[in-house]
Order: C-alpha cells, then sequence, then structure tokens
C-alpha cells in the first residue's frame, strides 16, 4: 500500500472511550487501524470562528478501510459529517469553522465496522481539496460561452482551462482544423482534484457533433478524431451528471498530428508493475501499443545509462521492450524510469508509457491512482546473491570444514524461478591453505561444504579471505564478493 507523508507532526495515540478520548493537538496526524465496531475518538480545543480541515486517508493509501467521522460541539451535539466525498472518494474530508469555544470530540469509525484496516486521520487547519490554476500559456475559457456562438478562440496545441460554474452549464471552445489532422484533446479534472466528470463533443461547422467521450467516470476523457474536412471546429465541454459550481474546474490539453499511438503497461494477475533486476541484466516490460491513425515503427528511449534493444516494428500492438540495466547500477538503489515512444517522421509523435491500468488492477479500489506515478516504472537494484559464512579456525597439519550459504533472489514477479549453479573461489588465503579446486552450489540448492587444508608447517595467525561468487540472473553474468571472513590458523 502507499504511505502518506507530510509536515503534519504524527502519532499513533487513539482511543475507544467516548469519555476519554486521544487528545491531539493540531495540526496533527494520526496513523492508525480502524476498530472493527469500536469507534476512535479524539478530542481538540478550538476557538470561536476557529477553521477546522478534518480529512482521512484510506482508499488513497490503498487502504480496505471505508471511514466516516463525525464532528461533536462542547455541547456534545453533532454539528458536522463526512463520509464519501466527491473528489477523496470513500475518504471522508469536512471544513468546520467553529461557532463555539471550548472542546470538539470527533468520532471515526469505518461505515461497515470492518477492523484491522489502516488510515491517517489529519486535524488542523490546511486545505482538503485542491485549488486548481490554469497551466502557463492555458487559453482560459470566457463567459458567457454557454453556446457555439460564444465560444473562446484557441489554437491546437495549446492548453485550456475552464469551470462548469453551475450545473447544467456548458463551455465552448473554437479552433480551425485540416483535412485528415488526428486531433487528440484530454480533459483533467477527477485525477487532478476537480469533483468534474467531464464529457466532451466535438462540433462540425453546422453544429453537429462528429466525435464524443467521457461516458466512463473511472477513465479519463480523452477525444481522438480524425478531421473530415478543412474548416472551423468546436469543441463543447460538459459535466456529465449535470452537475457543477466553484470547484468543477478542469484542464485540457490539445493535439494534432498526422496520428497517434498510446504506451501501455499489459497487466494482468501474472504481469507485474513493479520490477527488480541486477546489475547489466536486462528487464522486460510488456507494452500494449494502442494506435490512432499511426502504423508506423516506434523507437523506444529511457533514462540514461539504460540502453533498449529494438524499436516496436510497424502495425505491431503488442511488444516486449528489453531494457538493459547499467553495470555501475547500485543494489539498493530504486529507479524511476520514464519510458518515451517516438514515432517517424519530420514531426512525430510520442508517448510515454501509461501504468494507470495496472495500478488500477493493484488497487481496485483507487479510481485515480497517484498521479505521479502515472508514468514511471520502479525498477529496484538487488545483489545477485547474499552470501554467509562464518569465521573459521583450522589447525596446522588438520582440515576445517566450511558452509558457505548463498541466498538467491526472488524470480520477477509472474515469472518462475530459474536458478543457476553458483561458482565459489576464495580469496587471499594464507600460503599453504588449500582449498578444492571446483567449487559450486548446485542451482537446487543455496548452500555448499567443502573442507580446507592447512600444512603441518603453517604458522598460527589471524587472517581475513573473501568468498567470490559468479553466477548467472535472468541471462545476465554476475560477480559478488562477501564481507571480509576472518580465518584463524591454531598451532598444532
Amino acid at each position: 500500500r502507499f504511505i502518506a507523508f507530510d509536515s503534519t507532526p504524527a502519532t499513533k495515540n487513539i482511543s475507544t472511550d467516548k469519555t476519554k478520548p486521544a487528545l491531539p493537538k493540531p495540526p496533527a496526524a494520526i496513523d492508525s487501524k480502524t476498530g472493527g465496531v469500536n469507534s476512535h475518538w479524539f478530542a481538540f480545543d478550538a476557538k470561536v470562528g476557529q477553521r477546522l480541515a478534518i480529512e482521512v486517508f484510506a482508499e488513497r493509501i490503498g487502504s480496505g478501510a471505508d471511514p466516516m467521522f463525525r464532528l461533536l460541539d462542547p455541547k456534545g451535539r453533532e454539528v458536522d459529517y463526512a463520509d464519501d466525498d466527491d473528489v477523496l472518494g470513500s475518504d471522508a474530508g469536512l471544513v468546520h469553522t467553529a461557532k463555539l469555544a471550548g472542546q470538539y470530540r470527533l468520532e471515526l469509525r469505518d461505515v461497515q465496522y470492518r477492523g484491522g484496516q489502516p488510515y491517517r486521520l489529519r486535524v488542523g487547519s490546511f486545505n482538503i481539496w485542491p485549488d486548481l490554476k490554469p497551466a502557463t500559456g492555458a487559453v482560459i475559457e470566457k463567459e458567457p460561452n454557454n453556446a457555439p456562438a460564444q465560444a473562446t478562440p484557441l489554437s491546437l496545441g495549446q492548453p485550456a482551462f475552464g469551470r462548469i460554474e453551475e450545473p447544467g452549464a456548458r463551455d465552448h471552445f473554437s479552433f480551425t482544423g485540416k483535412k485528415d489532422a488526428w486531433v487528440t484533446i484530454r480533459a483533467f479534472s477527477r485525477s487532478v482534484g476537480s469533483p468534474a466528470y467531464i464529457y466532451l463533443e466535438l462540433l462540425n461547422k453546422d453544429g453537429n457533433a462528429i466525435a464524443t467521450a467521457g461516458t466512463e467516470n473511472t477513465h479519463q476523457t480523452v477525444l481522438r478524431h480524425r478531421l473530415p474536412a478543412d474548416g472551423a471546429y468546436t469543441l463543447r465541454v460538459e459535466e456529465l451528471i449535470r452537475a457543477g459550481g466553484p470547484r468543477h474546474v478542469y484542464r485540457l490539453t490539445t493535439h494534432a498530428g498526422r496520428g497517434a499511438f498510446q504506451l501501455k503497461l499489459k497487466t494482468d494477475k501474472n504481469k507485474a508493475d513493479r520490477f527488480w533486476a541486477i546489475p547489466g541484466q536486462q528487464v522486460n516490460l510488456p507494452l500494449q501499443i494502442e494506435r490512432h491513425g499511426y502504423d508506423g515503427a516506434i523507437n523506444l528511449t529511457t533514462a540514461a545509462g539504460w540502453t533498449t534493444a529494438e524499436p516496436i516494428k510497424a502495425k505491431a500492438k503488442d511488444f516486449t521492450a528489453k531494457l538493459t540495466v547499467p553495470d555501475d547500477a547500485q543494489p539498493g538503489t530504486l529507479h524511476h524510469l520514464r519510458l518515451t515512444g517516438t514515432g517517424e517522421g519530420d514531426d512525430p509523435t510520442t508517448s510515454v508509457l501509461d501504468l494507470r491500468a495496472a495500478h488500477r488492477a493493484r488497487w481496485p479500489q483507487l479510481a485515480f491512482p497517484p498521479a505521479a506515478l502515472r508514468h514511471v516504472v520502479p525498477v529496484a537494484i538487488i545483489e545477485p546473491t547474499r552470501i554467509t559464512v562464518a569465521a573459521i579456525k583450522i589447525k596446522a597439519g588438520a582440515k576445517a570444514k566450511v558452509r558457505v550459504t548463498t541466498l538467491r533472489p526472488p524470480p520477477p514477479i509472474g515469472q518462475k524461478a530459474a536458478p543457476q549453479p553458483i561458482t565459489i573461489q576464495l580469496k587471499n588465503l594464507p600460503a599453504g591453505i588449500k582449498a578444492p579446486e571446483k567449487i559450486t552450489v548446485d542451482a537446487k540448492k543455496n548452500f555448499v561444504e567443502f573442507e580446507l587444508t592447512a600444512p603441518a608447517e603453517a604458522v598460527a595467525g589471524k587472517h581475513t579471505v573473501m568468498v567470490v561468487a559468479q553466477g548467472k540472473y535472468r541471462g545476465a553474468d554476475w560477480t559478488h564478493e562477501s564481507q571480509p571472513v576472518a580465518l584463524e590458523i591454531l598451532p598444532k
């Protein structure tokens, strides 16, 4: 699941006793788990006119909780209540202005009395709902524009910003297009914190709708259409369920070209949305290509130092992108990769790999997974093996048994384990100490035992040796050294 980070001081103190509530001091955050049939009680002081902002994170951190809470004033009366929210989803949030001075109590529970589900409660005077602003250079819709004749002009390629200011309102934008150009218009609302469900219609010069988009309220609204003729066109923007208000804002991106495509990470129960690898290894990303008027080849690029094996062939709709991890990648580091596809031609179309479907499959309760993760592939660099060896003691003229344990990394998600033999060598052995010529950890085992032999004339003393392991992981050769291992030669 996700973890919420912010600057609010956090605590884990809760109470199930209404008469003895936990006493967080706002601004405060409480990290806990739902109490089943037991409500959690909190209390805090407020002055007359003080603004109280209260929200709980559950759905947004991948929890199974469906929280609700109610606020009681100093006289014990319920003065506010929150359950599902038009922006926060099944998470609850409210802003209340205190009318009385004194102690306010807050009751929080799961609506279905489920227990053990994580949540993060925040109390303070912060903004719960985003204050969305126009992008730099955006065309801002101008009222009145409820009719096509009042449309705000824009040029394809410009972003736009608007607001459905009241229920049933419509906004219109006008632009000029060329025959056979593919127009792509994306609406951003729910995914960026607006309660609006945006519905788009593309009208020709006669005012007839020639394309629509936006009937699925858990998908981003994307209108794509090949223009039938040169001339004037109008874009109509509506709220799908005819809602509206000050917070019902939206952003639009517009593009015109010779066609488009979209790269998506394939997903099902056996597909991964996160990866791990060792330096030098190839990471295989299963891709789905949605083509909209572009059937040419697609070149793939990603972060510096990472290489891609080959481009996507023309007309291909399925492809496995093979990325090679840099040899100098350090185990323990996490890489967020953006995979960009670029088409052919003088004015090529581009697309960044989209993981939204994969995230929705993993967190089905999240209608809109965090936007910051939508276009990044997480790849953790891991050690090819973890070597464990106990300290070694050997008498001059004798033998000592040594056991080397090699813990192999797990297979990538959705793939079968394919363990390979591991070759072992000892580095820095003292003079005269002999090891077997060939030491190998069998592919079906995670350890090997062997004997060291010391000559009778071996000089007593303390030394350190290194275990050097070599093998393959998912096609990549690797070499890994252990931490120094103590080796002591004892007198006869």
